[in-house]
């Protein structure tokens, strides 16, 4: 029995010697192929989607800035067309400094046209309308009391101002028939370039 055992061992042994590199092989294969499938393969599809989703975004990105220029190249060509008459009123519309000066004669010069009496004028600077890296847009607080008023002539000197090529919000008015009165709120606009 011994010998049968023994046997058996020393043809286990030849087995192994034999073929043990093979077995290795294999083995170490078997763990690669299984690494691959539970490890590697998956992180590499993870890795190619966030690849693939940054791409895509970029592109969309991209895509957008395309649009962005070709927007601002149009809006570029047809600065461009503007004559300079129009821009002198456009200007005149949304001056580029603090035009108080400016300002107190051309509304004197309205009031004085429909026949009113000028009480009091007041312009004070009311803030920031918009602030970003093409400019400031800042408003003017204007605050006017008229005297010698009737309801035809503030319907005029409203239309007159609507009217006026200086862009001019009108933000309250008061008016007393019986006193012949007007006090007006308006508030127009200026733009500073940065």
């Amino acid at each position: 029995m011994a010998t049968s055992d023994h046997k058996r061992r020393n043809q286990i042994n030849l087995f192994l010697n034999q073929y043990f590199n093979i077995f290795l092989v294999g083995l170490v294969g078997l763990i690669l192929v299984a690494a691959y499938f539970l490890f590697i393969r998956p992180k590499f599809q993870e890795t190619m989607g966030v690849i693939q989703a940054g791409l895509e975004q970029q592109q969309k990105l991209y895509a957008g800035q395309q649009k962005k220029l070709v927007n601002l190249q149009a809006i570029a060509a047809a600065y461009k067309q503007i004559s300079p008459g129009d821009l002198e009123k456009f200007n005149k519309i949304l001056p580029d400094e603090y035009p108080t000066e400016v300002l107190f004669g051309e509304l004197e010069e309205i009031i004085t046209q429909s026949g009113f009496i000028i009480s009091n004028i007041s312009i004070t600077p009311a803030g920031l309308v918009a602030d970003d890296a093409s400019g400031t847009v800042g408003s003017l607080s204007i605050n006017l009391s008229l005297s010698a008023v009737n309801y035809s002539g503030l319907k005029s000197l409203i239309r007159k101002l609507e009217n006026n090529l200086r862009l001019l919000d009108i933000q309250n008015i008061n008016f007393s028939p019986t006193e012949e009165s007007l006090t007006l709120s308006l508030t127009t606009y200026y733009y500073e370039k940065p």
